[in-house]
């Protein structure tokens, strides 16, 4: 994946965006920051719309698809040397319809001219540079080009098109059945899978490609991988290995330098292999699974750094990235004056004056000059030491080594508030805000944590009234007041999740009814039965070649993943076994698949887990949302728990309604007899 090259470096250049530029694109009329961002450029940018599309068509010009996001530091290296020079934007003005898109605001079409980039080089990343013909064909494509490079390309393809080389028409055509071909299966109906199989498979595969001693997997660049770390957790009692690994994992995270060890919050990924020096830009979607997974891994192990991290993540999501209305920004970039990092590095001199006393102590604690130096003297924080071995090395306790550390980070905090922030692209997206209402409510759960479950709560009602379509959809982005763009498959899947979240958690019903009513609007607009899986985009859509169907799981879970178990917990909710069905048909479709490349299919291996179990527990009667809190404080995220308090839903309304407390356990096989206490049934689930 391109991105920063292993080695770090520092690059400086000019402000990326200079509102003082004689020139002014199309892209002044977007909100997006990273459009924005390329607004003055001499570039003639046109947004990603069915007008800029006609046009091309219509002058007979090719398009380049150029693709980044607003925290993408080599976006904005090739944006300095390339798009904002005069001599390349003429080129690319006579010979390119040039369209710039964000994609964040639309993954669909990253997806498209991704998979195009791919067929081509095996590989892929952002900056995303392809070239289509007229018709939106794509023939050629890379990532990142440096100026002499992209001057060549640009002079070559406009030969090649100008003298009608047949060579870029048949490879627009053979890419575009190769993209046809990868997306749309060949089902075979008569597959038999024995489910009961495929995590140990899994487990047993994915002990080959993890590292041992540095945690995540093996090599570098490393990256966080929540929902392969949460899969991880889940098979504590299958593979105590891949287990113990994924605890391993979230430490060694934690102590590094993706961690913001005195803002809190995770940076993207890791340049290195032992998570020291990260590339700083800061996503939502990172840190809300983390948020939960670690508070997931603190339930399982009770390791005080688990919970420091979930306090310290959310004080920094609050504090840098929560909008006034209650919905959180989409990212931090990671440059801040023209320099990657510079906001989060120290100086060993710097560290020491800011520390005052104790600077000793903590630069020691932090790896000053050690474990924590980079390069041109800056050091990136990290814990060299684990605290409670630390305090007891230095004669202290814990409590008193904690309140030294903590007056410590407010200083630092203090002090790197005056410089210049890196820029914030403070678009709020569904699908990410959904992830951070999923994260923010299992950290409210297990930690007991009621504001942090009104913030959730907050940012579902926020979505709910302005994000909502009046044919009963959504939209994907809001920004200014204004929402806008159809939201995708990821939008309304993982915002279901929240809504399930959420409804176990309080108890309202009113969130899982939402949860249904949006399945029955994607059912009808994005189900294609032939295919037993859902379109990242609507049916009707029309703007790309082809339709894709996103289903191999990433640092995000894929949105096919994600429907599967959101039908398989709204069946049992609702009782509705064809719901079910779908999903089994859905998740049988990718068994194989599953076995051969465990990483990228971890929330596919959930829904599985999920479906083998149909674990569901109903509490009615005096104390039950007091039960249910109890219940999912220690049983994983596999077993429904609600309680019975509005009788809407079919799942309770199928139990007697009791004075006195009552605890229903049903799986697969049914229900056995009511408990009447969480401890009786805790036994009950221990001994099966």
């Amino acid at each position: 994946m391109k991105g920063r090259s292993t080695k770090p470096a520092f690059f400086r250049f000019i402000s990326k965006l200079n509102p003082m530029s004689k020139h002014e694109n199309a892209l002044i009329h977007e909100s997006s920051p990273y459009l924005l961002q390329h607004a003055h450029n001499p570039v003639n940018w046109q947004p990603w719309n069915e007008k800029t599309l006609a046009e091309a068509k219509a002058q007979n010009k090719m398009i380049l698809v150029s693709i980044g996001y607003s925290a993408c530091h080599w976006c904005h290296v090739m944006e300095h040397e390339s798009f904002e020079d005069e001599t390349v934007a003429a080129l690319m003005n006579k010979h390119f319809v040039c369209i710039k898109v964000d994609r964040e605001e639309r993954p669909d079409v990253d997806q498209f001219f991704m998979e195009a980039v791919q067929l081509l080089s095996g590989r892929g990343g952002w900056p995303l540079n392809c070239f289509a013909l007229p018709d939106g064909r794509p023939f050629w494509g890379g990532t990142y080009f440096k100026k002499d490079q992209w001057m060549e390309v640009l002079l070559h393809l406009s030969e090649l098109f100008e003298r009608k080389d047949r060579a870029i028409f048949d490879q627009a055509e053979q890419l575009t059945q190769g993209i046809k071909k990868n997306q749309f299966k060949v089902l075979d109906e008569s597959i038999e899978t024995n489910f009961s199989t495929i995590t140990t498979a899994m487990a047993d595969k994915l002990e080959t490609q993890l590292d041992y001693q540095e945690g995540g997997t093996r090599g570098a660049p490393k990256f966080p991988m929540p929902d392969l770390l949460h899969f991880q957790l889940l098979l504590k009692n299958q593979n105590t290995k891949v287990f113990e690994h994924a605890i391993l994992s979230l430490q060694k995270m934690a102590k590094g330098g993706i961690y913001d060890q005195a803002g809190g919050g995770f940076a993207r990924y890791a340049v290195d292999g032992h998570w020291h020096v990260p590339h700083f830009e800061k996503m939502l979607y990172d840190n809300a699974q983390l948020i939960g997974l670690y508070a997931e891994a603190w339930k399982l192990t009770k390791k005080p750094l688990f919970s420091e991290v979930v306090e310290q993540s959310i004080r920094f999501c609050e504090r840098e990235l929560l909008g006034p209305e209650g919905a959180f920004m989409a990212a931090l970039d990671a440059d801040s004056e023209g320099v990657e990092g510079k906001f989060y590095v120290w100086k060993t001199a710097e560290f020491n004056d800011v520390i005052g006393e104790n600077a000793a102590l903590m630069a020691e604690f932090f790896g000053i000059g050690k474990a924590a130096l980079w390069e041109e003297g800056n050091n990136v924080l990290v814990q060299a030491f684990d605290a409670e071995a630390f305090a007891a090395e230095k004669g202290m306790s814990v409590k008193a080594f904690q309140e030294i550390k903590s007056t410590a980070i407010e200083k630092l905090l203090k002090h790197r508030a005056n410089r210049q922030r890196p820029a914030t692209d403070d678009k709020r997206l569904l699908s990410w805000n959904a992830l951070m209402i999923i994260g923010l409510v299992k950290a409210a759960t297990i930690f007991e944590r009621q504001d942090w479950l009104v913030k959730a709560e907050n940012t579902a009602e926020f979505i709910w009234k302005e994000m909502r379509q009046p044919n009963g959809g959504l939209f994907r982005s809001w920004k200014n007041d204004e929402a806008k763009i159809d939201a995708f498959l990821d939008d309304y899947a993982f915002l279901m999740q929240a809504f399930i979240a959420l409804f176990q958690q309080t108890g309202k019903a009113v969130y899982a009814l939402k949860a249904k009513d949006l399945l029955r609007f994607v059912l009808e607009h994005f189900y294609v039965d032939e295919q037993q899986s859902f379109t990242y985009s609507t049916r009707d859509s029309s703007e790309l070649p082809v339709s894709t169907f996103e289903r191999h799981d990433n640092v995000i879970p894929s949105s096919n993943a994600a429907m599967a178990k959101v039908l398989i917990a709204l069946g049992m909710l609702f009782e509705d076994q064809e719901y079910i069905e779908i999903a089994e048909k859905m998740i049988q479709q990718q068994a194989e698949k599953m076995t051969a490349y465990p990483s990228s299919f971890s929330h596919w291996a959930q829904a599985l887990m999920l479906l083998e179990k149909q674990q569901l527990i109903v509490v009615n009667g005096s104390g039950a949302l007091l039960a249910v809190h109890v219940l999912r404080q220690q049983l994983d995220d596999l077993t429904l728990v609600i309680a019975d308090e509005s009788r809407q839903l079919q799942a309770a309304k199928s139990k007697p309604q009791l004075e006195e407390l009552r605890l229903y356990l049903c799986d697969i096989n049914g229900c056995r007899p009511a408990f009447s206490s969480v401890e009786a049934l805790i036994a009950e689930l221990n001994e099966v």
